[in-house]
């Protein structure tokens, strides 16, 4: 059975955050609800797998910021789901790691997880949310499947800079 990311929020929480994604202009309603949908699977699988290294793509991770700065919403969304709060720690020039969703365990005294997990996490992360039975859109994802991103150069959240 496939999951349903509107199943976690609201309806009213929905239409708030697609409508959030609207102000990008270059967002359809389509796509953001695309976009959003994507991030809801992904943060209900990093929730449910917190020892598991997960990054977003970029087009997630704009929903993700979206939905984490409405953070009334987003911090009832992560403590009844999931009893704590997913933490955004985001790339920094030079890293290997990207994005990642952590819990308070995994955040070291200066914020950042000491953990490296390099280009094969796009990939990680894609598995992982199919296994938790959500459906993946590659386009959302910057490629056809998981494989193809390991060594990609454009589109690609963990591509080589």
């Amino acid at each position: 059975m496939i999951r349903d990311p509107k199943a976690y929020v609201t309806p009213d929480v929905w239409e708030r955050e697609v409508a959030l994604l609207l102000r990008n202009p270059e967002n359809t309603r389509e796509l953001a609800e695309a976009k959003f949908g994507q991030a809801i699977a992904y943060l209900v699988t990093c929730g449910e797998n917190p020892d598991l290294l997960m990054g977003p793509s970029e087009q997630v991770d704009e929903a993700w910021h979206s939905f984490m700065l409405d953070s009334i919403p987003y911090h009832h969304f992560t403590s009844r789901h999931f009893g704590r709060y997913i933490h955004h720690v985001p790339e920094l020039p030079g890293t290997a790691v990207g994005v990642l969703c952590v819990t308070d365990d995994e955040v070291t005294r200066d914020g950042h997880d000491p953990r490296n997990g390099g280009p094969l996490v796009l990939e990680q992360t894609i598995r992982a949310i199919k296994a938790a039975g959500f459906e993946i859109d590659p386009d959302l994802w910057g490629m056809g499947n998981a494989a193809d991103c390991n060594q990609c150069h454009a589109g690609c959240h963990d591509s080589p800079r």
